[in-house]
């Protein structure tokens, strides 16, 4: 249960952080002018929590169920 917690946490930052990071690549490497931060804000605030959402379940579902198959698999021997 722990894990399965700490894993949606981690995928919670890490999708954070990734969108965080597309929008680093988007101005420096792609020449994006973001003249008034509102373009940072839809990043930070929208599509940040979103995308940390998603990938913290998806990161826990997959954590749920290697524990759930290890957990009968060590029953079954």
């Amino acid at each position: 249960m722990i894990f399965t917690i700490l894993a949606f946490l981690a995928g919670l930052v890490g999708g954070w952080v990734l969108a965080i990071a597309a929008y680093i690549i988007q101005t420096s490497m792609f020449g994006v002018f973001d003249r008034d931060g509102g373009l940072a804000m839809g990043y930070a605030f929208t599509i940040g929590p979103f995308l940390g959402l998603i990938l913290g379940t998806v990161f826990a579902v997959v954590t749920a169920r290697r524990m759930r198959r290890e957990a009968r698999e060590k029953a079954g021997r």
